[in-house]
Parts: C-alpha cells; structure tokens; sequence
C-alpha cells in the first residue's frame, strides 16, 4: 500500500525517534559507568570558589560606594511611598485616571480608577503603595539606563554587537540570581530589591530602544540630511521622536518583568504586595496569597493598558475616536448614540476649559517672563499651551488635594466599599482538598506523571552516558538550527557537567520536558476549541489573561495541598503556569488561516472535521509551535520557584545557593538555566520558521 505525504510526514519523525531510543537503550547498557560527568573536571574546575573569591573582594574594598548608593535608594523609596501614602486615596485614583485619561481615552480612565480603589477594597492600600513606590524607581532607572543604551547601541554596530550577549545573559538569567549579589552589596529591604529589578528589566527598553531608532526610514533620514540636520540633530529630532512608540513598548515590558520580581524580592525583605502573596504561601493562606495576587494583576493590567495606549497614541491612534465609552458594535442604538453624544457635549466643555485655563496662564507667565527677553516670554507662552492638559490635571489633582487638606477631610476608605475573599476562597479550597472524588483525581494524575513520565525520562537521561547525550542532543540542534547554535549547546552542557550540575541538569531537562508536553496535550486541544467555538474562546480570554498575570507564587498554593510537596507538583505547577501561550498561539494560528485555503478545502466537498484536521491545523503550526516556544520560556522561569513546594533539579541549586548566600552555586546553576532557555528557543523557534517554509508561509522567518 503506497503512504501518502502526510502520512509519511508522520511516520518519519516515529520511526527516527524509535530508533534513537533503541540505540540510547544500547549504549546505557554497554557503558555502565560513564554516566557521570568525569570528577577530575568537576574538582578543576573553579567557577563557584572564582565567583566566591571575586565578590568578597568587590565587597572588601567597594561595599563603602555601594552602601551609600543603597543609602540613597532608600531615601528616594521612602520619599515616594511616603507621598503615596499619607495622600488621600481620591487623589491617587484621580491621577492615575488623569494619566490613563490621556493616553487610553475614558474608558481606560474608569478601568484604572476603578482598579486602584480595589486595592482599597481589599485592605491592600498600603501594600500597594510600597509596590508602587519600589516600581517608580526601579522603572525610572531602568528606563534611563536602558534608554541611553539603546541609543548608544543604534549609534554604534561594533557597540551593538557586544552588548546584544550581555542583555541576552540579563534577559534570561531567573530573577533569584539578581537577589544575593544585591544583598551582599546594597543590604536587605528596598534598595537590593530596586538594583535587581533594574538589571533584570533594563534588556526590553534597551533592546526596543535600540530597534526603533533603527527602524526610521532611510528617505525620512535622508530628507532630514538635505535640510542641513547635524547627526545630533537627526537624532533627537528626528529618529528619536519616530522611535518613541518602540520605546513606550519596551518601557512597558520593562514594567511587566519589574512586577515579576517585585514578588520574588520578598524573598530578601521587600515588603508590598509580593510580601503578602510570599507570605500566603509559606502559611498556606490561599485567600490572602490570592487577594495580594488579584492586587497585583489588576496593577499589572494598568500598567500595562496604560503603556500600550501610550505606544499606540504615538503612532496616531485616537482614542476619542467613535465611541469612547461603550463598544463600537453598539453604534446605531439609540440609547447608546445619545449617550455618546452627551459625552461628547461633555468632552468640549472639558475641553474648552482647560483651553481657557491654559491660555490664562499662559498670559500670566508670559507677562512674569518679559523683563527676561521676548524670546524666553514667547517660548514660556508655548510651552503652557502645548501642555495644558499637563497643568489642567495637575490643578484639578492640586485643588483636590487642598480641599482634603483644609476644608474636608475625605478620610480612610470606607469600610463599607471594601470586600474580602479570603474565606471563600479558602473555603473553597477546603472543600477540594476534602472532596474524596477531587482527591482520587488529583492522587491518579500525580501517579501517572511521575510513574508514567517524569521518572522513566528522567532515569532514562540520568542512566545515558555523559558524551553521548551530549553529541546526540548537539547533533539534533545542529541539525535542526545552525553551527553556531550547536557550538553553544555543546558549551553549556560541558559548563553543567564541570560545574557538578550534570545529573540535576539532566533531571530538569526531564522536568521541562514533561511539563511542555503536558502544556501540549492539554493546551492544544483547549486552543482548537476556542477557535471553532466563539462563546469558550469569550470565556477563557480573561482566565488566560488573568493566569498570565497573576504572580507565579499564587500557583504554589493550591497544588501544594492538591498534590503535597513533591517533584510531581512542580512539574503540575510549571504546566499550569506555562499553559496561556499555548493555547492563544494555537487559537490565534487557525483563526489566522487564510479564507481562500478554507473556500478550496469547502468547494472540494471537505468537511468541518476534515478542513480543520487537513487544512487549518497544519497551517496554524507554526503559530503552535511559537506557543511551545512561549510555554518553554514561562517552564523555565517558573522552574526557578518550584523548590518552595519539594522542586528538584537545577532550580533547587538556585534556591540553595540563595539560602546559604553562596553567589557562585546560585550564579553556576543560574547559567545552566539559561543555556536551556536559549538552546530551547532557538530550537522550537528554527522548528516553527522550518514549518512556515514547508507550508509556503512568510510569516516570523528572519
């Protein structure tokens, strides 16, 4: 019987993979001692006692600079959570929806104001204050550091090129690493927790700083030239202003990876919101855990909202275009166009106003400025219309204020606004941990994970000869990827094997494995039904957005006492936590696929099962395979946190060398993460542009 294409597609990949278990069985069994790495390597090789030796050194004679930097960090923090909190909470909710206001339009206003007052509401007010005040410094300095690098970077190809590693290393370092050098250095609380943050959130303003000037058209530069502009010129007048939606984004990455490990930085004394989801975890609170959680995903969504109104108003977007409260598919309702229209009467009073406000001003400040010069006066009177927005929101913030302070006071929040899920939640979760049916579920699901996945992967990997798993996984990435790809694979597992890291390496990479695979089979099928389905893909949009934001730590607490502290719970916990981008990618990759390729397959007589199993599932794979490669990254972030509920592996050395302030064991398995995520990235990603060639496609090849 002759196979057709796809079915030998199939079939190659099954019958390669077979006969590479066969072989590997073989030679485990011929080669009985050689699975570990070599130990005359191991104890010449002096990475961690070098780390070790050059950071007491740092500390010895520049710790004196460092403290006092720390000093100065604290001081500032101080300074602004200090603000924040003796500030009447009208007035941070008014500031934040100004802000919002300006950037997202009214709707995004109402979104922000209403998510600040729930940090009120659930009696996180002052938690949320110190996050924020540790967040405004840590992205202020980041943002500048990153900024200036990004434009040295775009400047500077050589410049360019050596430090694209260095942010790589930044980038996918776990955040745990960041934290004992900075204690050893800057002390305990805020200040370590801000220089943390800055390192490990600078790469994405940087990097997009960096791309976005380099994006400006070549005729709009060479239309500048013409004009007689000098290169300093064309750079802040020019490439820098068309280059600030790239900027806004990355500043708003760099704002989601701050409050990543703002919640990790309780770990070495942070307070804040991170504080109280840490805090829920080692009491096993899971109300609380999910209360600071919510806090923090409601301020992740703000930031995040905000920003990206921000990157899209410079690029011409309006948000006051059509309607600007309600959606647009409830143009021509009656109720809803004279509702509009009253907003609009609104928005040009408003408006008018402020125009009339600032115009006043700028009378008064124009008059103050004369004696100094018609120049100084003109430019004065220009630069208070052009920001009369600005001086509006900032009146209207100051006379709220005023008001508070010498007429009436607004007080606490009222206690009647405010609202607790702690024991329903807690409830809740009572009631699973004591159900005997969840209980037979979950007990079942642990067993066949360990029994019938983690441990034979991982005895399988462990029992395989050193050398040969290292060709053999060099030899795969050469050949799925590139010369240089493989030069780095070989690099990083001779690097765990001399570091001592060789069997916990290969008892991760099992771990990442089975936890992907998982993702897969459960993500995948959840992604086909929320792109055939309309009302499931309405539904589980904002669980993915919320799984997607909530702290990793949130996770910890309910499969801890679903499935107890274990390896198993880990890998259940890595799944969980990496499943959202498998199941958007794969939603987003049919729901992408071309109307012309469904039309051909319909006017051939294909079914529904049929076009989707024969048409948009193969065409939506590369899409899929980005999903895994997204999963991958969020295993591997997640692996760095799973000892706290009996994670084994490469995370646990982290974790270790954290709790007995060793920087070079922290630092040495630190690495070994990051040559998995990069190998792991450059092989899913050559995977998925391997896919889009085969398919014909032109989409994310580089």
């Amino acid at each position: 019987m002759k196979l057709s294409d796809q079915q030998r597609d199939l079939i190659k990949p099954i019958a390669i993979s077979a006969v590479v278990i066969a072989v590997s069985i073989l030679i485990a069994q011929l080669t009985p001692d050689e699975q570990q790495f070599p130990k005359r390597i191991v104890d010449a090789f002096p990475f961690a006692d070098a780390i070790n030796n050059g950071q007491t050194w740092l500390k010895e004679n520049y710790q004196w600079a460092t403290r006092a930097f720390a000093d100065v960090i604290r001081n500032v923090i101080d300074a602004v959570e200090t603000f924040l909190v003796l500030t009447s909470w009208p007035v941070i909710v008014l500031g934040i929806g100004l802000i919002a206001f300006r950037f997202g339009g009214l709707r995004l206003a109402l979104v922000c104001s209403l998510s600040t007052m729930v940090w009120a509401s659930l009696d996180m007010w002052d938690a949320a204050m110190s996050t924020l005040s540790v967040m405004f410094v840590s992205v202020l300095l980041a943002s500048v550091l990153g900024i200036i690098l990004g434009i040295f970077a775009s400047q500077n190809d050589r410049f360019e090129a050596g430090i694209r590693p260095v942010l790589d290393t930044m980038q996918t370092l776990p955040g745990f690493v960041y934290l004992l050098p900075a204690i050893f250095f800057f002390g305990i609380g805020s200040p370590p927790s801000v220089i943390a943050i800055v390192v490990y959130a600078l790469p994405p303003v940087a990097r997009l700083t960096n791309l976005g000037i380099r994006q400006v058209p070549h005729e709009t530069i060479e239309a500048a030239r013409s004009f007689g502009s000098t290169h300093r010129q064309l750079l802040f007048k020019v490439k820098l202003p068309l280059a600030l939606p790239s900027i806004a984004m990355g500043i708003n990455q760099t704002i989601m990876m701050g409050l990543a490990l703002v919640v990790l930085a309780a770990y070495i004394g942070a307070g804040g919101l991170g504080y109280e989801v840490y805090v829920g975890l080692r009491r096993l609170m899971f109300g609380q855990g999910l209360e600071a959680g919510i806090a923090i995903l409601l301020m992740a969504i703000m930031f995040d909202r905000i920003t990206t109104a921000a990157s899209l108003r410079q690029q011409g977007h309006d948000p006051n275009k059509g309607f600007k409260l309600l959606p647009k598919r409830l143009q021509g309702q009656p109720l809803a166009e004279a509702l509009e229209r009253f907003l609009t009467l609104v928005y040009a009073i408003c408006g008018a106003i402020s125009a009339l406000y600032s115009k006043f001003l700028a009378i008064i400040i124009q008059t103050i400025c004369r004696p100094l010069g018609s120049v100084f006066s003109s430019g004065a009177h220009r630069l208070v219309i052009a920001n009369s927005y600005f001086l509006t929101s900032v009146t209207l913030i100051a006379l709220v204020h005023l008001f508070d302070a010498h007429v009436t006071g607004f007080g606490n929040y009222p206690s009647s606004w405010e609202f607790s899920i702690r024991k329903p939640a807690d409830a809740a979760l009572d009631a699973l941990t004591t159900s005997t049916v969840f209980i037979g579920i979950t007990t079942w699901f642990r067993g066949f994970v360990f029994s019938w996945m983690l441990d034979p992967l991982a005895k399988f990997l462990i029992g395989l000869p050193w050398w040969y798993v290292i060709g053999l996984i060099s030899v795969g990435v050469l050949l799925a990827c590139n010369r240089a790809t493989a030069i780095v694979c070989v690099a990083g597992l001779l690097f765990i094997g001399a570091t001592g890291l060789w069997s916990i390496g290969m008892f991760s990479m099992a771990q990442i494995l089975v936890s992907v695979v998982l993702c897969m089979a459960i993500g995948i099928p959840l992604g086909i039904l929320a792109a055939v389905n309309n009302t499931f893909e309405a539904i589980i949009r904002p669980v993915l957005d919320a799984m997607q934001t909530l702290p990793a730590f949130c996770y910890l607490i309910p499969v801890l006492m679903f499935f107890g502290g274990n390896v198993v719970s880990a890998v259940i916990a890595i799944m969980i936590y990496a499943l959202p981008p498998v199941i958007r990618l794969t939603n987003l990759g049919i729901r992408e696929v071309s109307p012309e390729a469904i039309e051909a397959a319909t006017s051939f007589g294909s079914t529904f099962s049929q076009t989707l199993l024969k048409v948009k599932i193969p065409l939506a794979l590369p899409s899929i395979m980005m999903g895994v490669n997204q999963s991958v990254m969020m295993a591997l972030a997640m692996l760095i946190i799973t000892p706290l509920i009996g994670g084994g592996g490469i995370g646990r050395e982290v974790f270790v060398g954290l709790s007995q302030a060793d920087t070079g064991q922290a630092l040495q398995a630190g690495l070994g993460i990051v040559f998995f995520a990069v190998v792991l990235d450059r092989l899913t990603q050559a995977l998925s542009v391997r896919k889009q060639k085969a398919l014909g496609l032109n989409i994310g090849a580089h």
